[in-house]
């Protein structure tokens, strides 16, 4: 179950908009918080928006989940960041702990800034 929710998240980062928003209100809580070396946000309106932006700066990109692993509410996933080519062009993990209801509320994205 954890491989799965993360490989649901990590596809909304290359939905159109209107896909995006209803596959993050299955996977994270509505009021997300999200941090990665770039950013810090919440809510799934920023979040959206800040995938957007990652799909203008990276078209065709998008992450793949090598592996998963979760316990007592925390949830950590090692990924690949792909081109649209399917080739791997970065790695990184990104750690959450879970709401209540199971989704991803606090996530942490770590990765090397090039």
């Amino acid at each position: 179950m954890t491989k799965a929710l993360w490989d649901r998240y990590a596809e909304s980062w290359s939905m159109p908009e209107t896909e995006r928003l209803g596959r993050l209100a299955e996977t994270v809580a509505a009021e997300v918080s999200y941090t990665d070396p770039h950013v810090t946000l919440t809510g799934i309106p920023a979040f959206s928006e800040y995938m957007a932006g990652f799909q203008t700066n990276l078209p065709g990109a998008g992450f793949e989940i090598r592996e998963a692993a979760g316990h007592h509410g925390r949830t950590l996933a090692q990924w690949n960041m792909v081109g649209g080519d399917k080739s791997v062009i970065g790695t990184g993990v990104s750690f959450a702990e879970l709401s209540d209801d199971g989704k991803l509320a606090r996530i942490t994205g770590f990765f090397a800034v090039t």
